[in-house]
């Protein structure tokens, strides 16, 4: 049975790849040309943190081979780009240099603590598309931070995968947003409360932690907003936050957890 399956598989396919000679036209590739600068940006997938006294931008090397001339190179926007960031047309070599930069900038988001996307290409003209060692286009995500300005004193986050853990808690400037400062080590959660004192939170890094895997996984946490009414909520009588959070990893989901953060009252 599998012997005549696999005559017959072939018969098709060759059947196939006849049809494909006759109807379609093949065009090969273009060669680089002997010219080209082979251009490429030095890095991909960049995340940057832009605090509150930054100037709002992100700054992009990129490296070529070809260094005699002077070149130009056009930079394409891709799709994914939030509208807000202001992209130059092309960047600039000096002869005889082998790296450039360009800025990317902004100057306001729709709110900061919040990730945006960039995504820019490099002019086919100036890479070789045909080598996987050339980077051609990066994304790259942008994390303009709140002023935290003010210390309210020592907190609790209390997670319900991983306990209580005593942290600083600060406020952002002009809003009832919170920072539990690296509560389980060395990342700090930020979380929102809205005027109606509903809770919400973006994924964001909570901690290290073997979660039965050969090796620790970052865990990541973010609240899930079916359970609002229910949980994700502020009282500011007792100043508590209550949330319910999905925990992930790159494995993938952890499951949903309730979490608590205590502020202190000033």
């Amino acid at each position: 049975m599998k012997k005549i399956t696999y005559i017959a598989l072939s018969m098709a396919l060759a059947l196939g790849f006849g049809a494909c000679t006759e109807d379609v036209d093949y065009t090969p590739g273009k060669p680089v040309a002997d010219d080209c600068i082979r251009a490429t940006f030095v890095t991909d997938g960049e995340e940057t943190i832009v605090s509150a006294a930054d100037e709002k931008k992100v700054t992009v090397t990129v490296m070529r081979e070809n260094t005699t001339n002077e070149a130009t190179v056009p930079l394409k926007v891709l799709p994914q780009t939030d509208d807000f960031f202001q992209i130059p047309a092309s960047v600039t070599f000096a002869a005889g240099a082998s790296t450039a930069t360009f800025d990317i900038t902004f100057s306001e988001v729709p709110e900061e603590e919040e990730l945006y996307t960039y995504s820019v290409a490099l002019d086919e003209s100036a890479v070789d598309s045909y080598s996987d060692a050339y980077i051609t286009s990066i994304t790259g995500t942008v994390l303009p931070e709140a002023n935290w300005n003010t210390s309210l004193g020592q907190g609790i986050y209390a997670s319900g995968n991983f306990g209580q853990a005593p942290c600083e808690i600060l406020k952002a400037e002009g809003k009832n947003w919170y920072k539990a400062v690296t509560p389980f080590g060395n990342y700090s959660v930020v979380i929102k409360v809205d005027e109606d004192n509903t809770v919400r939170m973006r994924e964001q890094a909570l901690r290290w932690a073997n979660v039965g895997l050969p090796d620790p996984e970052l865990i990541y946490i973010a609240t899930n907003a079916s359970y609002n009414g229910a949980y994700n909520y502020y009282d500011p009588a007792q100043g508590l936050i209550v949330m319910a959070v999905d925990y992930t990893c790159s494995a993938g989901a952890l499951g949903t957890a309730v979490d608590q953060v205590l502020i202190p009252q000033q």
